[in-house]
This record gives structure tokens, sequence and C-alpha cells, in this order.
């Protein structure tokens, strides 16, 4: 009877432990699983930081954010260095395509001869290896230059030690302005075409003779050739702001040809038919 006495009662002592242990666990999860601030408390309590993560991962943060500043400034700088040479390129595409128009429509006005002296006939146009005067169908200021227009392109020295080349132009009036000077003129505007030039250069086509061959000059003096050249070929290099050098070449025609009245003159009176004399006609007739 003792025995089962004491059997009974651990077995008692058990199941209260058991229900006691059961109800604390339902009594935490309905506290923890339990909707509203409780439960918010409860999950900041679990789910915080310690003071080292906390340092790593601003460390981490402040990193990427650095290199992605340095991804950005180099894409930034990049892009506007690209904008500046395609602005230039583009800026000196422009000018080189109003030079070649001007050049193009070379026109080959006879220098006027002095009826008393005489002299030979030759078309106004002078060109060294730095410099070059014509006559052109095209101006740079149309509103001011209309028609005719004289031309000159002349490289000029800076005060930093760099060359600029520059054109001056002023209305034909059928002077020649190779031997007047009248280009020259301070009261001439003068228009800057291309910049910061560290070497640049005229070159002439001479297409040759059965005599001579054609070949690339220097130097053009239409008064002693008696005609124009068939091609100008210009090469410059400049410099932009950071030193970095652009090189250009450019050969551009001249489809003109010199044509002086004087040279096919034609008395009248020679294109008259002949008289008849009766029923004869002239020897000429015969």
């Amino acid at each position: 009877m003792r025995k089962r006495n004491r059997l009974r009662r651990r077995f008692g002592e058990m199941q209260m432990k058991l229900h006691s242990s059961y109800g604390v666990r339902r009594v935490v999860a309905a506290f923890v699983l339990a909707p509203g601030p409780k439960r918010r408390q409860v999950a900041a309590l679990q789910n915080g930081f310690t003071l080292l993560e906390v340092l790593v991962s601003v460390t981490m943060v402040a990193l990427m954010a650095v290199a992605l500043w340095s991804v950005f400034r180099i894409s930034l700088t990049s892009w506007a260095r690209g904008n500046a040479y395609i602005d230039a390129n583009q800026r000196q595409r422009s000018v080189m395509d109003l030079v070649k128009k001007q050049m193009t429509s070379v026109y080959p006005a006879i220098s006027p001869a002095d009826l008393q002296l005489g002299g030979p006939v030759y078309p106004i146009f002078v060109g060294a290896h730095e410099s070059v005067q014509f006559i052109s169908l095209a101006s740079l200021r149309f509103n001011q230059n209309p028609g005719l227009t004289a031309v000159s392109y002349e490289l000029v020295r800076g005060d930093q030690g760099s060359y600029s080349l520059v054109e001056r132009e002023e209305q034909y009036l059928g002077i020649d302005p190779t031997q007047e000077g009248s280009l020259d003129r301070k009261d001439n505007r003068v228009i800057p075409l291309f910049e910061n030039l560290v070497s640049f250069g005229f070159e002439y086509f001479d297409p040759g003779t059965n005599e001579s061959p054609a070949e690339w000059v220097r130097e053009w003096n239409s008064k002693l050739t008696g005609g124009l050249p068939s091609a100008i070929s210009m090469s410059m290099v400049n410099r932009d702001a950071k030193g970095q050098t652009l090189s250009r070449h450019v050969v551009i025609p001249i489809l003109a040809k010199p044509f002086d009245p004087r040279l096919g003159f034609t008395n009248p009176l020679q294109m008259r038919p002949p008289r008849r004399l009766g029923n004869d006609f002239s020897p000429s007739q015969r």
C-alpha cells in the first residue's frame, strides 16, 4: 500500500510539472505572437545589432559610396571632354567648309593692264607658303561684300608663340589688290579662322606641261605662270587647351580657267559677207 501511495504521489507531481510547463510555454507563445506594441518590442529586443556590426556596416557603405562617386566623377569628366572635343571639331569643320567654298569659287579676274605701256595678261592670284590672295565669288561677309570679293589669307603670330590664320576681304572694284596692297590696310576687318596653330602651310598644284611634270609648289605667281593652280593644299596642326594636337590636311580643287576677251578678239568688219561685183564674186568666194 505504501508503495502504491508513493507511486501515485510521484505520478501526480509529474503531471503537475507537465501542466505547469505547458502553461508557461503557452503564455510565452501568446506574449511573443500577440499583436500590437508588445510584439514589436520583443522583436526589437531580439533583432538588435551590436556596435561592431554597426561599425562594419557603416564602413562598407562608405567604401561603396566612395567607389560610386569616383566612377561618377570619371564619367562626368569624360563626357565634358568629349563634348568639348566635338564642339571644337564641329567648329573647325564649319569654318573649313566656308574656306573650301570660298577657295573653290576662285574667279579668274584678269589684272587690269596699262593701255599705254601694255604688259602681260594674267589672272589675279598670288600664293605663298603662309599667305594667298585671289578674287572669289563667295564672301564670308556677304551682306558687306556682295559680288566679286578680293580675299587674302595670312598666317599671323600671336603673343604666346602660337599662330592664327586670319582672313581679310573687300569688294573687288577692278583694282589688283596684289599690286595696290589694299588688303593690307589696318581699317580692313580681320576674321580669325583657325587659332592656336603649331604649324600651317599652303601648297599649289602645278599641272605641268609636256616639258615639265606636274608637281606641288610652295609659291605661285600668276604673273609668271599666266594661269591659276589646279588645286590648293592646306596643312595645319593646332593645339587645344590641354596640349593635345590635331592635324588636318585638305586639298581644294580650282576649276576656274582664266579667260581674257582681248585674247580672242575678232574684228566685226571681217564678219561681214563679201560684196558682189555684178555677176562676179570676189576672189574669196570663187
